[in-house]
């Protein structure tokens, strides 16, 4: 396997092991992951910034650009944000040793369990719709479909892949339920002709990389080598169900 290869690869098991861990990762099990290649500090800081677009936190990097100026809100969207914020200082959290039992209880369908959950995780809703705004919907309606996104994932909760941590699912169908409101917004359509074209662009590079590798690869894998959000392949292997085959995921 040549250099660039083995470099894709540790960083798309880096991003997996990131997703599992709750989004956070420190220096020390960055370079873990690259321990036998010889990186120097700058290539260091663009494997921060990768990660910083996949949204797991480098702890102790602050990353240029981070502090730019966002688009400014409406007033409506101000007073809705103002409120908000508001209102979560009201809503109960969970202490951290709690919720292993709550999401089996969950799992189990406890409504009681799910309500907590679903509470204690609502602080994790808005980071994500700020994530999404001013690209056609007011963030009050993104913070709704994420909502309804974290409800969705509370109550699926034991259908989730078992490499994938909780938190980390509930936060994947945050996101999708906010893309999906925006999809519908913007028109655009994931179905049809678009779909069937993502479907054999996904195919076609399985093969390529699968022939490459000399083995079947990983998601994460496939996701770093079409430069797509790991989300949206999971999105798509469903879709084709038994036709495509990958590998596990190890770590």
């Amino acid at each position: 396997m040549d250099e660039q290869t083995r470099f894709r690869t540790a960083l798309a098991a880096l991003c997996a092991s990131g997703e599992k861990k709750g989004k956070k990762l420190n220096k020390d099990e960055i370079q873990a992951f690259f321990q036998d290649m010889d990186l120097d500090q700058e290539q260091y800081h663009l494997v921060y910034a990768y990660l910083a677009s996949k949204n797991i936190q480098v702890e102790g990097e602050e990353l240029p650009g981070a502090a730019l100026e966002e688009t400014p809100y409406t007033e409506e969207e101000q007073a809705f944000l103002r409120q908000y914020n508001k209102d979560l200082r009201g809503v109960d959290k969970q202490p951290q040793e709690a919720l292993p039992a709550l999401f089996c209880q969950a799992a189990d369908g406890d409504s009681r369990a799910k309500k907590l959950l679903t509470e204690h995780f609502m602080d994790r809703v808005l980071p994500i719709a700020r994530q999404y705004a001013h690209q056609g919907l007011l963030i009050q309606d993104l913070v709704q479909e994420g909502h309804l996104g974290l409800m969705v994932g509370v109550d699926t909760i034991g259908l989730k892949e078992k490499e994938l941590s909780e938190e980390a699912y509930l936060e994947r169908e945050i996101h999708r339920a906010v893309r999906t409101a925006l999809d519908v917004q913007n028109g655009s359509d994931s179905t049809g002709e678009q779909i069937t074209e993502r479907l054999n662009r996904m195919a076609d590079s399985i093969t390529e990389l699968t022939r490459d590798l000399g083995r079947q690869i990983t998601p994460e894998e496939l996701a770093l080598y079409l430069d797509t959000p790991l989300e949206e392949i999971e999105d798509l292997l469903r879709i084709a169900g038994e036709h495509i085959e990958m590998a596990k995921e190890d770590r």
